[in-house]
């Protein structure tokens, strides 16, 4: 090795060295490892105290971060693929009205304290890595009453640059607020959209739809072309909570949103569905999967200490000449 050579390897590897962690070895998820998840309830800086928390394993999640849903949820017609942030808030509202309507029993529960906090584990020893539900219960406080929305959220958690995982992940619940008083009735609605284009015919003639008041059933309907795929309920209860689930015909997928007073059912055939995209979700307290960045940098560097070592070698040979 000439003495240029000599000199420069220090150099390069100076650099290596200096590299990220996690950019010399791939960051797998490691069951071992302790998970905590904590909660936090808040109306600006009013800590919301006393409200419950219910948490549910949705998905199993491997070493990657690759998820698979649990006996429990497989059964709901829902899909993880191709997933954005408003994929993942739908799909956390479609949930809840099955959670609720089957009484699932949570994986964990617990009440936030006097700073408006609540942590798991809480009464397992411990949390496994995967995608969990995260409900709230209505709680009233200082006059006003108090929803918290339904949400997603993967344990570990992503860093979403540089492919660590996070296994203390703290997520802020959104929560509407309504004053607590008597108030008028109110009306909803449910509308179907069908996303199986070219595949009409697999449609089935009808669907039923139930609609949950505080979570237990409170009419059954269905929709059918000749009510269009839709129907309106009227003089319902304002200060209950409303919504709706489906029961999802063979070979379609669910998603359910609210707009307004209007509950959109939209039913997308399996072809449709798309392998998973690892995606990161731009608010926190959304399901993150691994995205693994750490090959970039290695390979540069490297790239960088093949490059100088052949043009070393090459000015070596010339120097000789």
């Amino acid at each position: 090795m000439n003495k240029r050579l000599r000199a420069f390897l220090p150099v390069l590897l100076a650099v290596i060295l200096l590299l990220p962690a996690h950019a010399l070895a791939a960051d797998r998820i490691d069951p071992a490892r302790e998970i905590k998840l904590t909660v936090s309830a808040r109306d600006g800086e009013t800590p919301l105290c006393g409200e419950q928390f219910d948490i549910y394993l949705v998905a199993d999640s491997d070493a990657d971060g690759t998820l698979t849903l649990t006996d429990n949820f497989a059964r709901y017609g829902i899909s993880l693929a191709d997933m954005d942030d408003g994929a993942w808030r739908a799909l956390a509202f479609t949930l809840e009205g099955c959670v609720l309507r089957d009484l699932l029993s949570p994986a964990d529960s617990g009440q936030t304290d006097e700073q408006g906090l609540v942590s798991f584990p809480n009464q397992p020893a411990s949390l496994t890595p995967g995608l969990y539900l995260v409900l709230g219960h209505v709680r009233v406080q200082d006059g006003y009453r108090y929803t918290a929305a339904p949400f997603l959220i993967m344990l570990p958690g992503s860093d979403g640059e540089g492919g660590q995982w996070n296994y203390t992940v703290t997520a802020d619940a959104k929560h509407g607020r309504d004053p607590d008083e008597e108030t008028e009735d109110v009306t909803r609605k449910v509308l179907k959209v069908w996303d199986d284009g070219g595949n009409e015919q697999l449609r089935p003639r009808e669907i039923t739809v139930q609609l949950l008041r505080d979570g237990v059933v409170y009419d059954t309907v269905v929709l059918s072309d000749e009510n269009g795929w839709r129907y309106t309920w009227t003089d319902l209860d304002g200060s209950s909570q409303w919504t709706v689930v489906e029961q999802v015909p063979e070979g379609y997928t669910v998603r359910i949103t609210q707009e307004g007073i209007t509950f959109v059912i939209t039913n997308t055939h399996t072809q449709h569905d798309l392998p998973p995209v690892p995606d990161q979700p731009s608010e926190p307290g959304l399901p993150q999967t691994g995205q693994l960045w750490w090959p970039v940098p290695v390979f540069t560097a490297l790239g960088m200490l093949l490059i100088a070592v052949s043009l070393i070698r090459r000015r070596g040979r010339d120097h000789e000449k």
